[in-house]
């Protein structure tokens, strides 16, 4: 089976002396796992080379092996985010977004995986240009990668109270529902405790994050906008910025259950 499509690379490891496998992230058929032969060997051809790094959006043309993997068997770059790579952070937090993705996704199309591939893309291009600050562009791929895969949570008022616009909430993150103020002390009076999302492990079936109206208003933005205005905003302080994005990473991590390795390493240089 022969396909073409366009796709960004979102992972790659070497395999053996002279290859290498790359995920590449497709609109119409998902993550799909590619053979590329050849590619570390002195004779690989530069454009066969270069369309198979990580970061670049490319055309690809595929053909399907007897196994698991496709077969690169030609592809052209149509842009490839080199200027990610000249700062460390920058480039961490990119690859950490492509690990995101590549958890979220497998091979089969659906809109979900091409909308959530544009996003991928999108955050790549605005953090390459270095317009808009790293925690708002990674809270915002966090929350809308979260909300593309089942997990949206019900933001719309207090699941208690019904409260819509409170001056402080939490987000309960493990039932993805919003406290006001006022509903969440009475609970903490009962039996709770508020949890700072900086000191909370994963694991904890009680996790309660607070967001300042804004950092809420900047919550409800990321999961609705549409998707050419989704950077469109900006918090009014870093204070803001770092509650805005402790919500988003917990909240997204919890969901998944699980941790990334490359979210670890950008954690220790920034």
């Amino acid at each position: 089976m022969l396909i073409t499509a366009d796709g960004i690379v979102i992972r790659s490891y070497p395999v053996g002396d002279h290859d290498s496998v790359v995920h590449i992230l497709t609109e119409g058929h998902g993550r799909l796992s590619v053979m590329v032969k050849g590619s570390r060997s002195k004779r690989s051809s530069g454009e066969s080379a270069s369309c198979t790094q990580l970061f670049t959006y490319g055309n690809y043309e595929l053909y399907r092996g007897k196994g698991e993997f496709y077969y690169l068997r030609n592809g052209s770059v149509l842009h490839s985010f080199y200027e990610l790579s000249g700062d460390l952070a920058r480039m961490a937090l990119a690859t950490y977004l492509c690990d995101v993705a590549a958890e979220l996704t497998d091979e089969g199309g659906g809109e979900e995986i091409a909308e959530l591939m544009r996003m991928l893309l999108n955050s790549l291009y605005v953090l390459g240009r270095g317009s808009k600050p790293y925690s708002l562009v990674k809270g915002v791929f966090e929350l809308r990668a979260a909300s593309l895969s089942g997990y949206m949570p019900n933001l719309t008022g207090c699941t208690h109270c019904g409260n819509g616009y409170p001056e402080n909430a939490y987000l309960d993150v493990m039932n993805g529902c919003m406290l006001c103020a006022d509903c969440q002390s009475k609970l903490n009076r009962l039996a709770g405790r508020i949890v700072d999302a900086k000191t909370e492990e994963l694991g904890e079936r009680r996790i309660i994050c607070p967001m300042s109206s804004s950092a809420l208003a900047a919550v409800r933005y990321a999961l609705t906008a549409p998707e050419k205005k989704i950077f469109a905003f900006a918090l009014k302080d870093k204070e803001e910025e770092i509650m805005f994005e402790r919500v988003a990473e917990t909240y997204l991590l919890n969901q998944l259950e699980r941790g990334f390795d490359t979210l670890q390493f950008y954690r220790s240089i920034v």
